[in-house]
Parts: C-alpha cells; sequence; structure tokens
C-alpha cells in the first residue's frame, strides 16, 4: 500500500510574520488566507499584501 504525499508550500516566513503584525491575525489565518481556504475581506487583503510584499523581497535579492 502506497502511502499518499502531499506537497507542502513554503512561505516566506519574514513576510508571514509582518503580515501577523500588520493585521493582529494568527499565523494559520495567514496560511490560509493565501491558499484560499479563508474567504473574507481581511483574508483578501492579505492575500493581495502577501503577494506584493513576496515580489518586493524577490526584486531587491535579485538586484544584489
Amino acid at each position: 500500500m502506497d502511502k499518499p504525499t502531499k506537497k507542502t508550500t513554503r512561505y516566506n516566513a519574514e513576510v508571514i510574520n509582518r503580515l501577523r503584525e500588520k493585521y493582529g491575525v494568527s499565523t494559520r489565518f495567514i496560511t490560509m488566507s493565501i491558499t484560499g481556504d479563508r474567504t473574507s475581506e481581511t483574508s483578501d487583503r492579505i492575500k493581495a499584501d502577501y503577494k506584493k510584499m513576496v515580489l518586493i523581497v524577490e526584486n531587491t535579492l535579485n538586484q544584489l
């Protein structure tokens, strides 16, 4: 019998921590918002902010 494998997604921990401080919610809520498991106004803003912040971090690292 084969064991099911599930790919785990790694998120940028620093961005997650900044969003946690900004919105005052749990880390789990943030990751669930990013994956689409939560559908609220706050989770939509978190998802948009996460994408923006990760893009900025990646661009900054690519310039080095």
